[in-house]
Formats: structure tokens, sequence, C-alpha cells
């Protein structure tokens, strides 16, 4: 009777567009008014369960990871990377489209999060595809492909998020995603290569980088290849917690936000002050001259630069918070959900119920890949999880089921589910960087805006979903793939 009433609830809720925190709260309480009377005092409880779920050290890491995207985001070294990264793909059948992929998989390592990567990426691709000639429908399939590895590649909010729910080290996890998020990686390039090679007009040839651009170029590549390992190995190498490493990497995406804003600025006026020591040589001095002529500092150039680095820094703060927020009021509701299942035995009933289907352990994965595939067609990905993992969290416990290796599969049907029409948020994050591109393309040219339909862009994600599904069966068939990595830096279980 409960979870009949549950589930017929949920469906209620979210059929009529009730907020999933609403929701998921609601649930709790209508659960445990209706269905636990007996027992007053677990009302008591259930507010306590509430706190300490979001009271947790852990949980500060999802804003940080956040905010470390969002500062990455601002500082101009998308562009710079993506440059950096075309220059070595080009070579490759399907041209630039690879260095959408591969620009995704570096910049999901900064900023955590699927729609950041997309939208950061496709302000600065779709300009210079547009120009070239390329396959519009491929193009967006690919820059939606591209950012949907933010979730898999750590650091990972989903991971977190999967990690907190489940009681699994966070370490582990992230180290889990490293395989499959290059596999995935490397599946898109693959499959764009061969449709290339196949329909050449999609895909014109690029003029071919000479060795020494493409070599001096890595050095743009050297800040943020050094923020990534600051995040990520003081958590592999155990040195910090995974909070205390994105606030390091908060420190570093200020630092390199300030270098892309006011860079020379900073060195111009250092020279100039450092220039006037009486105690330096001669040739010291001149150098430092120089150095301040060929960068003067213009009038108003200081205020303005200041007041640009503080609009940043509002703009980066404002879209933390309203990113948390969101995320951490549904985790809360979350728990307090969890707690009421368990209350009035719908966990419970919920293993019982699937275990008499004795399913075996390939079988409730399959069947799972199948409920989320299509719950994700008209759910969001942090609301599928946050929704469904309390449900499930006593049948997987019954079925023995390896929970880091589950995590790596679940995040991958989530990356399914954002790019997955017709609710699929990433799909509508980019077919609004497409309209502003085509707006600021039509303003240069005087003409009137020419933009496509959404449908372009549901039609370009199906190849790429596809080859998900096989990196899916992958994962299931092997799951060494998940495993193999955590097992080896931090032992078997």
């Amino acid at each position: 009777m409960a979870i009949a009433a549950a589930f017929t609830m949920m469906g209620a809720f979210f059929m009529g567009g009730l907020y999933v925190a609403g929701a998921l709260g609601t649930l709790a309480l209508i659960l445990m008014k209706v269905f636990n009377i007996s027992n007053p005092n677990l009302w008591n409880i259930m507010g306590n369960r509430a706190w300490e779920g979001t009271t947790s050290f852990i949980l500060i890491a999802i804003p940080l990871f956040i905010l470390m995207g969002e500062l990455v985001l601002r500082s101009g070294i998308a562009e710079r990377m993506y440059n950096v990264l075309s220059r070595w793909l080009v070579f490759i059948p399907g041209g630039l489209i690879h260095s959408n992929i591969a620009s995704c998989a570096v910049f999901a390592a900064c900023a955590g999060s699927s729609i950041a990567t997309a939208a950061t990426i496709s302000r600065v691709a779709l300009p210079a595809f547009r120009q070239r000639g390329y396959n519009e429908r491929l193009v967006i399939g690919s820059l939606a492909a591209g950012g949907t590895l933010g979730i898999l590649i750590p650091p990972s909010i989903g991971l977190v998020l999967y990690g907190l729910i489940v009681g699994e080290s966070i370490g582990r996890l992230f180290l889990a995603g490293f395989i499959p998020g290059a596999i995935l990686a490397v599946t898109f390039m693959i499959m764009i290569a061969i449709a290339a090679k196949i329909w050449p007009q999609i895909a014109p040839k690029e003029a071919s980088v000479s060795w020494r651009l493409r070599f001096m170029g890595l050095f743009s590549l050297v800040p943020i290849a050094l923020l990534i390992f600051a995040v990520l190995g003081s958590i592999y190498f155990g040195i910090a917690t995974p909070t205390e490493a994105a606030a390091s990497g908060v420190t570093g995406a200020f630092v390199l936000m300030l270098a892309g804003n006011s860079g020379m600025l900073i060195i111009s006026l250092a020279a100039g002050f450092v220039g006037r020591i009486p105690v330096l040589p001669r040739r010291a001095r001149t150098w430092f001259a120089d150095i301040q002529e060929a960068h003067p500092v213009l009038p108003g150039q200081v205020r303005r630069n200041f007041d640009n680095l503080i609009e940043m820094l509002r703009e980066a703060t404002i879209s933390t918070a309203r990113t948390s927020t969101m995320i951490l009021l549904i985790l809360m509701a979350a728990f307090t959900l969890q707690f009421a299942f368990a209350a009035v035995r719908i966990s419970v009933d919920m293993a019982e119920w699937v275990a008499a289907f004795e399913l075996t352990q390939l079988q409730l994965i399959l069947v799972l890949v199948v409920f989320y595939l299509v719950l994700g067609t008209f759910m969001e990905s942090y609301s599928m999880m946050l929704t469904t993992l309390p449900i499930l969290i006593p049948v997987l416990n019954d079925a023995g089921v390896d929970k880091v290796w589950f995590g790596i599969i679940m995040v991958i049907l989530l990356e399914a589910a954002q790019i997955s029409p017709p609710q699929g948020m990433t799909l509508y994050v980019l077919h609004g960087a497409r309209r502003d591109s085509d707006a600021e393309l039509a303003l240069a040219e005087g003409t009137a805006i020419q933009t496509g339909t959404i449908s372009d862009v549901f039609i370009g994600v199906l190849p790429f979903m596809l080859c998900m599904f096989v990196v899916i069966g992958l994962v299931i068939a092997f799951p060494e793939i998940a495993t193999w990595l955590p097992d080896q830096a931090k032992g078997a279980r």
C-alpha cells in the first residue's frame, strides 16, 4: 500500500510541475504522517536526519567545485585551450570537430559540470564552424556529447552527490571515472572520424599546422594542467580531502582569472615599482623600464580592470549560489525521503519485492539501465539520481552490486539524460548558444538572423547517444574498466 501510494504521489507531483525538492519533501512528510502514526518521536529524528545530511563537511566540496568551474569559465583559458588542441587534431578525419570533444574533456576536469562545459566551449567553437562550412548538426551533437563528460571526468559534482548518498569514497569514485571517461571521449572521436570518412562533406579538410606552432601552443595548457593536478593529485595522493582540494582549486582558478584579466597590467605596475629601487644595477632598471614601456598603463586602466574583475566575481558567485542552493535543497529533501522510506518500510519492501523475481546481478543492472533511459527522457539528471537512489540502495545492497561500478554506469546514464530529447538540459543550453552566435554573426554581416530549430540539436546528438550505449555495454561486460584504477591506487576492498 505504501509503495503504491509513494509512486502514485511522486508521479502526480512531477507531472503537476512541482519543484523536485518540494515534491520529495512533501512526499516524505505525507508518508510519515499517513503510514507511521504510531511513533511520533520519528518526526524529531526525521528533522535531525535532514540536518545531519546537509551539514556534512564533504558537502562543502559541491559549491567549491562549482565556483572553481565558474572562475575558470571566466578566465579566458577556454579559448586558448581550444585553439591549442585544434592544432593537434586537424589532421584526423573530422577536423575541428575532434577539438570539441578534446576541449570538453580537458575543461570538464576543471568545471565538473556538463552544462557549464558545453556552454563554455560552444561560445568559442560555434563561430569558427559556421565560417568553415561544417555540418551544423554534427557540430552541435559533438558539443552536447563532449559537454556530458563534465559529469564523469573528475572532479564531477555528480560523483560527489552519488558518493554522499550511497556512502562511497569520493576519491575512489573519481579514480573510477577516469578510464570510462577516456574511453567515452575516444569512442566519440572514432565515430566522428568514421562519419567524416564516409561523408567527407560534413567536415572540410583543414590546412596543416607546423609542429613549431603545435609545441609552442602547449605552453598555454600548463596553467590548466597544474590546476587539474593540484586538485585531483591532492585527493589521490591522500594530501587533502575533496573539500580541501576544491578550496585549493578555487584559489588556483582565481589566480588564472586574475592573470587572464589583469596579468600584463600587474606585471607592468610591478616593473615600474621595482625599477625605481635605487640599489638595483642600471641594467636591471633599464630592463624593467623596457617592460613598462612595452606595456604602458593607460589612464583609467587600473580602475577598468578592477571593475571588470569585481563584475566577473559577482557573476561567478551568483551563479554558484544559484546552482548550489538548488542541488543542496534537493539533496536535503532526498535524505529526508530516504529516512521516510526506511521508517515506513518501503525500502525493505522494495528489496524483498525485487528479490522475489530472483534476478541475477546482470539482469538487475540491465533492468535499471532501461529504467534510467526511459526516466531520462522527462527528468533532469541530478533530480533523477537524487529521486531514485534512496529507493535503490537497499536493492543494490541485497543484490551485492559493487556501488563504485554501478556509480559509473549510473553517471553515464545521467550523461545520456543530459542530451536525451526532449528533456535534456544541455540541448537547450546549446540551442540558446547557437542563437546567440547566429545573432552576433548576423549583426556583423548586416543580415537577417538565420537559426535552425531545436530538432537539429535532437538529431545531432543521436549518434553520440549510441556511443554512450556502447560504453555502458563495455563497462557492464568488463567491470574492471571502472574498478581497476581505484583498486590499484587505493587497494582492493
